[in-house]
């Protein structure tokens, strides 16, 4: 009996193992999609952060987006007086504010939609946030 060379013996393995470099779709897929989740308010959302300074950045023209179910804090300060704030559509308020001390709002943006923050001692609008 012959002993086969190491030449055919190479040869025999790689004509074996197909060396096309075709993929094998005969196996089944995996599915790792993540399934989207039905309550878009579960945290799945990065906490949103707004800081204004009454007569430093605020302003009517300044907008603020939002995407709807975002945890939401608006930080707010007026260093010229004493103030109270109100988010107008969410009807929540900080209350009487002494001058210089930052009150906050701190909401779940569960409403689509553009909502004025105001000034209750000037009556202007501070910042308009834009949800959706």
């Amino acid at each position: 009996m012959r002993k086969a060379t190491p030449l055919f013996v190479l040869a025999l393995a790689l004509s074996a193992c197909g060396g096309s470099g075709t993929t094998d779709t005969t196996s089944p897929s995996v599915d790792t999609t993540v399934p989207a989740t039905t309550d878009p308010v579960a945290g799945k959302l990065a906490p949103v952060t707004i800081n204004v300074t009454v007569g430093t950045d605020s302003g009517a023209d300044r907008r603020e987006n939002v995407a709807l179910g975002s945890p939401v804090t608006v930080n707010l300060v007026n260093p010229g007086g004493d103030d109270e704030f109100h988010l107008h559509g969410y009807d929540l308020s900080t209350g009487e504010t002494p001058k210089g001390v930052t009150s906050s709002i701190s909401f779940t943006a569960d409403k689509a939609g553009e909502f004025e923050l105001e000034s209750h001692v000037s009556g202007d609008v501070l910042v308009v946030l834009v949800v959706s």
